[in-house]
């Protein structure tokens, strides 16, 4: 099967969010967020320091060799407003696999489809792509992010033990959950519900 769609690629939208490309004119509204407290507890170490400023120049370099897409979460019921970030990670043509990680949304868009709206684009995206595998790389200890995960029909496969050093200097276990081809179009089915559900 022939890749018919970039990752980065334009269309990223719908109803209830609109995803652009992470880059310069969103760093001072990511800088602004609780994004990143709240994601700095789930950032691996890096060589070139632990600040803001450090992380940010990482991704954009990330996105120059392909090993990083990350995106900037846009309400379009709210004027395009800055409300999160979320990223695909790792994408392996020859293999057909990419990851979906460090995604943060504003709490009061929490529990109202947005969640769903943005997991749905990603996914449908990674199919789109070519996909045959999409992952999920979690700390273990995040259970609530776990079964936000599984929610969407994502299966736990297991946990890798101290995989990685954070940004604070623990090391963390962990889980991996992933979907398979199949299973991806049953969730993004499965999506399209609950979004249609939270609009009615």
């Amino acid at each position: 099967m022939l890749m018919s769609m970039e990752l980065n690629g334009p269309g990223l939208e719908n109803d209830l969010i609109h995803l652009e490309p992470l880059d310069e004119r969103f760093r001072e509204s990511l800088r602004a967020s609780d994004a990143v407290n709240q994601i700095w507890i789930s950032l691996p170490a890096i060589q070139r320091g632990a600040g803001f400023d450090a992380y940010y120049d990482h991704v954009l370099k990330r996105a120059e060799i392909d090993e990083l897409y990350a995106f900037a979460l846009l309400d379009p019921n709210d004027q395009d407003r800055f409300v999160g970030v979320t990223a695909l990670l790792y994408p392996n043509k020859m293999h057909r696999r990419v990851r979906i990680g460090y995604t943060w949304l504003e709490p009061h868009l929490r529990g109202r489809g947005v969640y769903a709206a943005v997991q749905k684009l990603l996914i449908q995206r990674a199919l789109d792509w070519g996909a045959k595998r999409i992952e999920w790389y979690v700390e273990d200890s995040n259970e609530r992010a776990i079964r936000a995960i599984q929610s969407l029909g994502a299966q736990k496969e297991g946990v890798l033990r101290e995989f990685e050093k954070f940004a604070d200097g623990e090391w963390v276990d962990i889980a991996v959950l992933s979907m398979l081809r199949d299973e991806a179009k049953e969730a993004v089915r499965r999506l399209d519900l609950i979004m249609a559900e939270s609009e009615a």
